[in-house]
């Protein structure tokens, strides 16, 4: 009989929202992780849809995992971080899992969301230090969250020097993206602060860029780059070896 394994990892994401492949970055992102950090049992779980983040705990749980840590891919620690939290607390796992940051608030996201933009441009023809970077972020009526976590994150971006300027938009509050697309004609790489290729970071972009008819090019949602695994990775291990 193997022993049971010492450690286990939840990645929780928001869910099934429309848009292309809604939950592939979910499970490509947990099969990446599983194969760099040697955790056996990396399970995915979602907010909304399935699997539920009840089923991924349940899973982990049922794997004899002495400890389990959850990993959120949320771009900030506002509103849906508080269901997780409540979520997790609500099952009564013991000993308790331990809740990471966001991946939204890694200081290294930056960094990978400049190369991938740069990327972009290069791909597009357009030379990065006379381009401007437009990070969109969702926003959102409900806290300032979401918006201070996709500030911060072009503050990083812009120590990078890698573009002309570097600017933020959002889809739920000012300033929107599509008048944002249309206030310049510079071209525009825009990155979006996303995980996956839902509903906002799948459609509503490429959307807007196509509406506004901006000299813009989109880089897609940051949490589908294979970058962010080792981020990820590197997080629950850092997380599991001091639980241990």
């Amino acid at each position: 009989m193997n022993p049971a394994p010492p450690h286990a990892a939840v990645l929780v994401a928001h869910g099934d929202r429309g848009g292309v492949a809604p939950n592939a970055a979910l499970r490509a992102q947990a099969d990446a992780v599983r194969a760099l950090t040697g955790i056996s049992v990396v399970t995915p779980g979602v907010l909304k849809g399935e699997p539920t983040l009840e089923d991924a705990l349940a899973q982990a749980v049922a794997s004899g995992a002495s400890r389990i840590a959850v990993y959120p891919l949320f771009m900030a620690d506002g509103y849906f971080m508080r269901k997780v939290r409540e979520r997790v607390e609500a099952v009564g796992i013991r000993p308790e899992p331990s809740i990471l940051a966001p991946l939204g608030l890694d200081p290294a996201l930056s960094d990978i969301l400049v190369r991938e933009a740069a990327s972009a441009a290069e791909t597009r023809g357009f030379e990065p230090l006379t381009s401007r970077l437009l990070i969109v972020g969702h926003g959102s009526k409900l806290g300032p969250a979401s918006a201070n976590a996709t500030r911060k994150v072009a503050a990083r971006a812009a120590i990078a020097r890698r573009f002309a300027s570097v600017t933020t938009a959002f889809l739920e509050e000012e300033p929107f993206l599509d008048d944002v697309l249309a206030a310049s004609p510079t071209p525009t790489v825009v990155a979006g602060f996303f995980f996956g290729e839902g509903m906002h970071g799948g459609e509503d972009v490429p959307d807007a860029i196509a509406e506004t008819g901006a000299n813009a090019v989109y880089a897609g949602a940051i949490g589908n780059s294979p970058a962010v695994a080792p981020l990820i990775a590197a997080a629950l291990t850092a997380n599991l070896a001091q639980s241990s």
